[in-house]
């Protein structure tokens, strides 16, 4: 990915934690999509316009995986493979499935998978103390990882933007997180430059 579409995105994460700090602590988690196309208005089809869907969760549902997020997200992944069936009761009480289906094959020209992210709430434990804290996971097209978190009362997030090979502090979701973009990822249409 080029850094504008590096920037673009990391702007868009910002975006929906911005508006997740607006509605307030106790949110239920979010899975997001992220899409690029051309964009309607551009002749050369060189500017590119970027779809963000919000899948809801089912926090209830999500319970029923023994490690939440971490569980679910691999399990999603192998729903969503060409050559699977999707008929799984327990995936399905916690997202629209077949919301996701009809994304990810939607046959506009140029489209393409950026990334696939979660937005969620957790805990921290840090020398006895015990914070809140919300979190949103990315992983783009090129495995980049990126994090963007943000304690209770504090009044901006800390981001982060890892490469693909750096998984030190990498949190829990990113194999899952990479799984989807690995899975759900289609040839680039796009028609060659001259």
């Amino acid at each position: 990915m080029s850094f504008n579409a590096v920037r673009a995105l990391t702007g868009c994460l910002l975006d929906v934690e911005a508006n997740a700090d607006l509605l307030g602590w106790g949110q239920p988690p979010l899975l997001l999509l992220v899409q690029e196309r051309p964009a309607p208005s551009a002749a050369s089809g060189t500017r590119r316009q970027m779809r963000v869907a919000h899948l809801p969760l089912n926090d209830t549902r999500l319970g029923r995986y023994r490690a939440g997020l971490a569980d679910f997200l691999p399990d999603l992944a192998a729903a969503l493979r060409a050559d699977r069936p999707v008929g799984r009761p327990t995936l399905a009480a916690c997202v629209d499935i077949g919301l996701i289906a009809d994304l990810l094959a939607d046959p506009a020209p140029g489209l393409r998978l950026l990334a696939w992210a979660v937005r969620y709430e957790d805990v921290l434990v840090e020398s006895d103390d015990i914070h809140e804290i919300r979190r949103i996971d990315a992983v783009d097209a090129d495995r980049r990882g990126y994090q963007i978190t943000r304690q209770r009362q504090e009044p901006y997030p800390v981001v982060c933007v890892d490469e693909p090979h750096c998984h030190g502090d990498a949190p829990a979701t990113r194999s899952g997180l990479t799984r989807l973009v690995a899975t759900t990822r289609r040839p680039d249409r796009r028609a060659p430059r001259p």
